[in-house]
């Protein structure tokens, strides 16, 4: 009889553990989709049907992300063609110094390969395709672009960049100010980022580039450090909980040039308007 029980129990504690086993498996399919899953095309929005105000400006987010794959040049072209005259994007060095577009770190979300960027050589990633983002299907063997690539294409549309550095090294700045220099893009260009020490690399390495300050959450912290460098822009979350019309008023009253990131509804356009915000930077949004 003992011996049943006890089959019995190391019979329960099996199912038990292939159950939990079962449920885990389920819960990381639900993530990878969450988090590898396709993006998807958005309806693009007008601005004239937001709002009659005239004073607006428009930064497309990674491009016109809404209808063609982020940080890439069908993108930019979207942009350019929808009356966008900025575009925003992520640039990433690679293994060999060379500035490469793309929000992530690794390869894994966006492309057919896997890995680290910062350990790929240029040449390794001209064998990747761009496998994800809105409208995939319609553009077969897209490859990432490089940082000269989308500095041309911003020339030859009428784009300023809005150039955000991700990861960087002495090499990594030098090379991107020789790049928005030599394509003279200097006083029309903007360098962002959220690690001020690349802010201020860059600030060293050519006085004349805009750079303004990424800020997720405008605390009491971020916020004072802001008001210290009135000089540097900043482009701050679209958090109305974090981010109010209260905090905002500080850094207008500090003369701050404001940019708001990422705006893509009418409400949330209207309450940073009336917080005295005028640059926007959307996935969606056009004139």
């Amino acid at each position: 009889m003992k011996k049943t029980k006890s089959i019995f129990k190391n019979k329960i504690f099996i199912i038990s553990v292939c159950s939990v086993a079962i449920i885990a498996l389920i819960f990381a399919i639900i993530l990878h989709f969450i988090f590898n899953g396709k993006i998807k095309a958005v309806e693009t929005i007008s601005l004239k049907r937001i709002t009659s105000v005239q004073d607006i400006s428009l930064t497309g987010h990674r491009g016109l992300s809404s209808q063609a794959p982020e940080n890439t040049l069908p993108a930019f072209e979207l942009a350019a063609k929808n009356g966008l005259t900025a575009v925003e994007f992520d640039i990433q060095l690679t293994k060999d110094n060379v500035w490469i577009l793309s929000h992530d770190t690794t390869l894994n979300r966006m492309t057919d390969s896997r890995g680290k960027i910062a350990d790929s050589t240029y040449f390794d990633l001209a064998g990747c395709t761009v496998d994800n983002g809105a409208n995939i299907e319609k553009y077969q063997n897209l490859k990432m672009p490089s940082l000269d690539d989308a500095l041309d294409c911003c020339l030859e549309n009428g784009l300023s960049p809005m150039i955000e550095i991700k990861t960087f090294n002495s090499t990594g700045i030098k090379k991107l100010v020789d790049s928005i220099k030599s394509h003279g893009l200097e006083s029309s260009c903007q360098v962002i980022s959220f690690n001020h020490d690349a802010i201020d690399a860059v600030r060293d390495a050519d006085s004349e580039i805009k750079t303004v300050y990424l800020v997720t959450k405008l605390d009491d912290e971020h916020l004072q450090q802001c008001l210290d460098h009135p000089d540097i822009g900043v482009s701050f979350k679209a958090d109305r909980k974090n981010n109010s019309a209260a905090v905002i008023k500080k850094l207008l009253n500090n003369d701050t040039e404001l940019y708001c990131w990422v705006v893509d509804d009418k409400d949330t356009l209207q309450y940073y308007y009336k917080a005295g915000v005028r640059n926007f930077v959307t996935n969606r949004i056009i004139p």
